[in-house]
């Protein structure tokens, strides 16, 4: 063939193609999805994002009165706000209830309000103090540097007793506990005895219910933290592991409010049930706090039991009995089995011979003995002493209704026997 024709021939069947491709009917329905490919590697990681809480400030609970008036009236008349306050150019701290403890009027000898930093309590039992350098005070061997409110039932006056007396340098750790968004680094106010930083000294508002900054700005939109839970008050009413409740020189220590409950059938029960968190549960107040914190009393629930069988315990309240002075927060009266803060165990074991604490007197059972629910009134002092037995003797079916004796029975009237006679076969018919 002639190599000359072949441009014309290639140049054909171009024209050729085009012009089936332009005669092409439509384009037809899509077929069916194929089945996926492998999964490609994963990309890199996004850079963090923002915290959520990290917009949220302490704003203090002065801010939180503005709104919530009724909780904050009976606030700042209890005892949380109170649990660390600082000292400000050299005058003496105040509390609401000065009047009736008498007050923190002079810090320890020695030592002048220029030199103190923080009051750690003096709200009610006692107040220990910090040095210009954040240590807690606690003096040479013979030093005397803790404040003793007084204790009108134990007669014992208001005075200074010795904490860790000869020992230097003793840090003030307690910030959990005692002020409102605690951070255990840093120095607060670059004090060197304080371990940790907080918001705010005491325990304020934001410490159960979290930071109030975004609340003020969107109260509807932005919820505070709302938790009734025994637990949330076990973070500071709590000594250690809940199970055990620790004991010393005879007495239950302080703050283990937790450990009681824990330990007793009213763990069933919140803290909440039975107190107002806002009020103080030690001094009342007739227009804001009439009922000293108590929302809820005994005989709401324990109303089948209110029945004493001693008439002479007229006056005598459930908690004298369920819920004695057996802890010691600053003074007690071993020989009267009493100290200055309740139980709340509430079970009362009426075995005479039942041990109120460990071998050791390292812990305290689960129950309350006769010794600490009787003895600290029937000591022979203010009422009639009476010996354990006789006091386990009362205690069993103390609140027991009485069985009522039942009415004798008739005793039937005897009634005559007919007389009968002789049958000619030997059997008897009554006689006409």
């Amino acid at each position: 063939m002639n190599r000359n024709w072949l441009p014309l021939l290639l140049v054909l069947l171009v024209s050729i193609v085009l012009l089936l491709m332009g005669c092409a009917g439509p384009e037809g329905a899509a077929g069916p999805v194929g089945p996926a490919g492998v999964a490609g590697p994963i990309g890199p990681a996004g850079p963090p994002g923002v915290d959520a809480t990290a917009s949220q400030e302490f704003i203090g609970s002065d801010k939180c009165g503005e709104c919530h008036e009724d909780e904050y009236s009976k606030f700042v008349l209890s005892g949380h706000p109170y649990k660390l306050t600082k000292i400000e150019n050299g005058e003496p701290p105040s509390f609401p209830y000065d009047s009736v403890t008498g007050g923190v009027q002079e810090p320890p000898e020695g030592t002048t309000w220029d030199d103190i930093t923080y009051v750690i309590g003096g709200f009610g039992w006692k107040a220990r103090f910090m040095d210009s350098e954040g240590y807690i005070i606690t003096g040479d061997e013979n030093a005397t540097t803790q404040y003793n409110f007084a204790h009108k039932g134990l007669d014992i006056p208001a005075g200074w007793v010795a904490y860790h007396a000869g020992e230097e340098d003793k840090p003030f750790d307690c910030g959990t506990c005692h002020t409102t968004g605690y951070s255990p680094q840093g120095h607060q106010d670059d004090l060197e005895g304080i371990i940790g930083t907080w918001a705010f000294p005491g325990i304020q508002c934001e410490e159960c219910h979290g930071p109030g900054s975004r609340h003020t700005e969107d109260p509807q939109g932005v919820r505070m933290v709302i938790d009734r839970s025994s637990q949330q008050c076990g973070q500071c009413h709590v000594r250690g592991n809940p199970a055990e409740i620790d004991a010393s020189n005879g007495f239950e220590r302080h703050h283990e409010q937790y450990e009681d409950l824990y330990n007793s059938k009213h763990f069933a029960i919140s803290c909440v049930t039975c107190h107002d968190p806002h009020a103080s549960s030690v001094y009342a107040d007739e227009t804001v706090n009439p009922n000293q914190g108590i929302s809820q009393t005994c005989e709401t629930c324990h109303w089948s039991q209110l029945r004493q069988n001693s008439s002479k315990h007229s006056s005598v309240d459930c908690i004298d009995c369920h819920m004695p002075l057996m802890a010691k927060s600053a003074v007690g009266d071993l020989s009267r089995f009493t100290g200055d803060i309740r139980s709340h165990q509430f079970s009362i074991n009426p075995d005479p011979e039942a041990p109120q604490f460990n071998e050791d007197g390292s812990l305290v059972m689960p129950y309350i003995t006769l010794e600490y629910a009787c003895k600290h009134c029937h000591d022979g002092e203010d009422y009639s002493d009476r010996d354990l037995d006789e006091l386990a003797a009362r205690a069993l079916g103390y609140h027991d209704r009485p069985t009522p004796t039942p009415e004798p029975s008739p005793t039937p009237e005897p009634t005559a026997t007919p007389e009968t006679e002789a049958t000619p076969e030997g059997e008897a018919t009554p006689s006409s």
